[in-house]
């Protein structure tokens, strides 16, 4: 008797905003000279990677329907940040990013969409096609509105004091949870680590 295939198992991943948490945020970046990581941002996706988590990067670019960055600049971008990942041992599982913008100045760009953020859209989107377990899985922001997307999807949310942080912090929503206030990428991921007792590598590795 044929077996029918099987799904991939589901993994828990940590969806990461772009600019203000792993990046210098500079408003709308559209010039690769203006890119500038944060120090302690490779090391913190390689922890990351090595934990067991999925590593998936979750930007809003409205620029591109307002027309201040090129449509065709992102994925250069992308590909520019994922070279230096690499030279430090880390990778991205997966990009997905939002174009549309509420007052965007392109016609088909200019909509209230499903997956600009706080919209879970993004998300949903890379757990269907990365098989993530959106249960066990997290989201770090500087903006408040990142976090409510991974809590959309039933995520854990942090959000870290760089970039808009620290100006986010002080006008908290009414009614809004977050798993902790940390000041960097880095102090994230330790929590990330510390709340799941090492990830996902270190749960396989003990049978739990």
């Amino acid at each position: 008797m044929t077996m029918p295939p099987q799904s991939p198992p589901l993994r828990p991943a940590v969806f990461l905003d772009r600019d203000g948490t792993i990046n210098e945020d500079v408003g709308y970046l559209s010039e690769l000279s203006h890119l500038v990581l944060y120090p302690w941002a490779i090391d913190a996706v390689r922890l990351l990677n090595r934990a067991g988590y999925l590593v998936v990067m979750v930007p809003n670019q409205g620029g591109i329907g307002r027309r201040l960055i090129r449509p065709d600049f992102v994925p250069e971008l992308h590909a520019v940040i994922d070279a230096q990942l690499a030279n430090g041992g880390a990778h991205v599982d997966g990009w997905y990013y939002c174009p549309h913008h509420p007052a965007a100045l392109i016609d088909e760009l200019r909509a209230t969409c499903d997956c600009r953020k706080p919209a879970p859209g993004l998300v949903l989107n890379a757990a269907r096609d990365l098989a993530i377990d959106l249960g066990r899985s997290w989201i770090v922001g500087d903006k408040w509105s990142d976090i409510q997307a991974g809590q959309r999807t039933g995520g854990r949310g942090i959000l870290v004091r760089t970039g808009w942080g620290q100006s986010e912090e002080s006008v908290r929503p009414a009614g809004q949870t977050v798993e902790a206030i940390c000041d960097t990428l880095a102090g994230a991921v330790a929590c990330i680590l510390s709340a799941d007792e090492g990830g996902p590598a270190a749960a396989a590795s003990t049978g739990r």
